[in-house]
């Protein structure tokens, strides 16, 4: 069942890559929690922990929009190679600042600067992979690997935050995600480069072909916001049932199930081939992640249930994630991938924070469970929207 992989595994010059796009994305999962624990330390103000994290969030989007035409107009080597070394040398100023008590403007300015260097080692690889794997069906099971990877580093990073605080802080935390930044940097950028570096298209007589919004892409992002949307909702509902049914530590058991089970579907995704046109599979999974909402509302105040339903949401949302990414081959020409996956998560990210946003607002008003109406409205309508534009995802 899992021979793809192993064939995958033993291509040259992957498994580093793959080894690299690990790395890098544990300090993803790391470092919000990590800057609020350190921000709310040193201030004691919860606020400007929330905001100074928000700023690390909102940097991270526009650095991965930025990054993106980078990659694909200078290659990969060296975008990734100065961010990585400026992200890691931002995340130990950061800490620095915290220690000699600065003005909150300058950790402010410190920790967005981070959050735009974070290097874009997963967009890189992910734009790299088609030049590696001519065939199809191999693609799209190397693109299940680099999610699930991906899936699993973000899930170990807090665990890593939890550990960091029982020996010393939270400095501890980003101090090790700037550690882990600067050894996934070395590995791509210097690992066996010379057989995958992606170097810049040469310069001709003509023009290069300027970056537009397909009908397809723009399908994705508007179904990938929605589907980020509606994740954030989640992400503040499911706390907020949780707290009010007097098992405010289950939130944390849901949240892991539901990673698990992302990081598990996505491997079983990619290790078979799947009947039907890849359109037809996106608008099937996306549809059964509705119906998933639908039981998540249902079963809310259930907390036991609850763990078990995040777990198969989880399963049913990998393939979602993986089918996106998978029809960007589809929809974009070769030389806008990096840019236009970049877009996609960033369209993710800044969905996911207007969701969580949203839904704190809307729970102070109609109360946590009914707030998980709105995913299954969101969800929904990105499955009308699939349905709607289901011939701009054609090849």
């Amino acid at each position: 069942m899992f021979r793809a992989y192993l064939h995958i595994l033993g291509t040259p010059h992957v498994r580093s890559r793959l080894a690299a796009v690990f790395l890098s994305s544990m300090p993803l999962g790391m470092l919000s929690l990590a800057i609020v624990l350190c921000v709310q330390g040193w201030t004691g103000e919860l606020r400007a922990a929330g905001v100074l994290s928000g700023l690390f969030g909102a940097g991270n989007a526009a650095g991965l929009s930025i990054q993106g035409p980078l990659i694909d107009r200078y290659g990969a080597h060296k975008v990734v190679l100065t961010l990585g070394s400026a992200c890691t040398l931002t995340l130990f100023g950061f800490v620095a600042l915290g220690a000699l008590d600065a003005p909150l403007w300058s950790t402010a300015a410190v920790v967005t600067a981070a959050g735009v260097s974070v290097p874009a080692i997963t967009t890189a690889v992910r734009s790299w992979l088609p030049e590696v794997f001519s065939e199809d069906t191999v693609r799209a099971t190397s693109y299940a690997l680099l999610s699930a990877l991906f899936r699993g580093a973000v899930t170990i990073g807090p665990l890593l935050v939890s550990a960091s605080m029982l020996l010393y802080g939270a400095e501890i935390a980003v101090m090790l995600a700037a550690g882990l930044i600067l050894v996934a940097t070395g590995i791509f950028s210097f690992l066996g480069r010379r057989g995958i570096q992606r170097e810049a298209a040469p310069m001709t007589g003509e023009p290069r072909p300027r970056f537009s919004l397909s009908p397809g892409l723009w399908t994705l992002l508007v179904s990938a916001g929605l589907l980020g949307f509606a994740v954030g909702v989640t992400a503040v509902a499911i706390p907020g049932v949780m707290t009010s049914a007097g098992v405010a530590a289950m939130a944390g058991v849901a949240f892991g199930a539901l990673a698990f089970g992302e990081m598990l579907a996505a491997l079983g995704f990619g290790a078979r081939t799947w009947r039907g046109q890849r359109p037809t599979q996106l608008l099937v999974s996306q549809s059964m992640v509705v119906i998933i909402a639908v039981l998540i509302f249902v079963i809310a105040a259930q907390p036991w249930f609850l763990v078990l339903v995040m777990f198969i949401a989880g399963a049913m949302r990998a393939p979602v994630s993986i089918l996106q990414s998978s029809l960007l081959d589809e929809v974009m020409p070769k030389g806008h991938l990096a840019r236009s996956y970049s877009a996609l998560v960033a369209v993710t990210l800044i969905s996911h924070s207007v969701g969580s946003a949203s839904a704190g607002l809307l729970a102070d008003h109609i109360g946590a469970h009914a707030v998980l109406l709105v995913p299954v409205l969101a969800l929904a309508l990105g499955s009308i929207w699939i349905a709607a534009r289901y011939s701009t995802l054609r090849a």
